[in-house]
């Protein structure tokens, strides 16, 4: 089996996930989440969705969420082909190919958090675009005070910035025959210039990373670079904070890798279906399809046959 990964980024978080990390999360990886959200892990059992959008608590949850099922998943599945990481998702993804381990990994996810928190002040937002072509929302944007932030598609792109600008954006859209608008559950202005000093500081907080040989390819989400190196997909990480994402490029490049099959690991499965929008010939799911780790394995196995 030719066994390819995405990794979501946020935006699909549930209190499910929580719930779930909450109770079966052991070892290294829960002292992690006792370090970064001591007061969640010990006095809630539910958290509520507004909770979750925070920067602080979303990312290190989500990372976590993720590292736990590619645990239980890896000595089940053959070693993947490559991987690629949506966002915060790219964190996993390196994570994933041994860049850092999923403790670690949760520390620095709460350090990325802050430095975003740190470089965008009041009111951020994303807002996702559909059925308009990149020149037009490029020019909306700017005369809003936004930033293009992300290509998904040609006619599938995500802007960044004051959430006033956004609202204004939505409604010149609209009035341009956009098809679909989407304010993204994200509250930072990701991949855009205003987050060019948090992108220097968690260069700071990753600088001493080991320049290993990673398990398997990681694609950039910024241009769809393929990172074998530790030292290439460190670099990655940081820039990417504030660098457009090329996402469209990316699952261009995991297609050119010929999987046999498409994981996402999420939450949600916005990732899963945009490569099947791409390849549908290719089986494409998400972990947040299954109700559990063997039905996710014979679903995969089933596929090679």
């Amino acid at each position: 089996m030719r066994l390819a990964l995405l990794f979501s980024g946020q935006g699909g978080q549930r209190p499910e996930h929580w719930q779930q990390l909450r109770a079966e999360a052991g070892g290294s990886l829960r002292a992690s989440l006792w370090q970064v959200l001591p007061g969640l892990l010990e006095n809630k059992s539910v958290v509520a969705p507004v909770e979750l959008l925070r920067n602080s608590i979303a990312q290190p949850l989500i990372f976590a969420w993720q590292m736990l099922l590619w645990e239980k998943l890896k000595a089940r599945l053959p070693r993947p082909i490559c991987a690629a990481g949506y966002s915060l998702g790219e964190m996993a993804a390196c994570s994933a190919a041994g860049l850092f381990t999923a403790a670690q990994g949760v520390v620095f996810c709460a350090e990325r958090a802050a430095a975003m928190d740190r470089a965008a002040t009041g009111e951020q937002g994303m807002l996702a675009v559909l059925g308009l072509s990149e020149s037009l929302v490029q020019r909306l944007a700017a005369e809003n005070g936004l930033a293009l932030a992300i290509r998904n598609a040609p006619r599938h792109l995500v802007v960044a910035g004051p959430r006033a600008g956004l609202l204004r954006m939505a409604q010149r859209c609209q009035e341009n025959g956009a098809s679909h608008l989407v304010h993204l559950a994200v509250q930072t202005p990701s991949h855009t210039a205003a987050l060019t000093s948090a992108a220097a500081d968690f260069q700071q907080v990753i600088a001493a990373l080991p320049d290993c040989r990673l398990a398997f390819p990681v694609f950039s989400a910024i241009d769809a670079t393929a990172a074998r190196s530790g030292r290439a997909a460190r670099d990655a990480l940081a820039r990417q904070i504030c660098t457009r994402l090329d996402w469209a490029a990316c699952l261009q490049s995991v297609l050119e890798m010929q999987p046999d099959v498409v994981l996402e690991i999420g939450p949600g499965n916005a990732m899963s279906k945009l490569f099947s929008e791409l390849a549908p010939e290719i089986p494409s799911r998400a972990s947040d399809d299954f109700r559990s780790i063997d039905g996710m394995v014979s679903w995969l196995e089933s596929r090679s046959r």
